[in-house]
């Protein structure tokens, strides 16, 4: 059974080569089976070549007519969508943390109105909006921090919303 791949990827790059030069050819090229060249191809299994078997099978791919590098044009596209994914939340995190040092000040500068003699109680509850509002903006903040550690790495307190130091 034909497995589906995704274009773009280590499986697809590998089916590309291994169309044109042959699992028998691929395995000789970076001395392994054909089951290990099999296995590279099936989206399923993780394994992939290392960086020198890469090298060798795109060159080889390339030494044989093919166009271009298949390998290193799936790690490239895989790396771009990475970079842009990573660059997108630092710029969400960028936008929560002014968010909330606008929403903070708003509910300092509320606060202090209400301490001058004679506040209406109008001003407080102002303030209470003020505040709630600054406290769902940090919230807001935590969780887009807690996105930037490694997946691993967040406890279970961490993800109820207890902070470990």
């Amino acid at each position: 059974m034909t497995q589906p791949r995704e274009p773009l990827t280590i499986s697809d790059a590998l089916t590309r080569i291994v169309g044109l030069l042959h699992a028998s050819k691929a395995a000789e090229i970076v001395d392994r089976s054909e089951t290990t060249i099999y296995n590279w191809i099936n989206p399923v299994h993780e394994a992939t070549p290392n960086l020198m078997q890469a090298l060798a099978l795109d060159a080889a791919y390339h030494a044989a007519g093919g166009e271009g590098a298949p390998i290193h044009e799936a790690y490239a596209y895989q790396l771009d969508l990475a970079v842009v994914e990573q660059s997108a939340c630092q710029i969400e995190l960028s936008n929560d943390i002014g968010n909330v040092a606008r929403e903070c000040g708003d509910a300092i500068a509320s606060g202090i109105v209400i301490t001058q003699p004679g506040a209406d109680p109008s001003l407080v509850h102002h303030a209470l909006v003020q505040a709630n509002e600054a406290q769902s903006a940090v919230a807001r903040l935590i969780g887009r921090l807690k996105g930037f550690l490694p997946r691993d790495t967040v406890s279970r307190g961490e993800m109820s919303g207890e902070l470990h130091q």
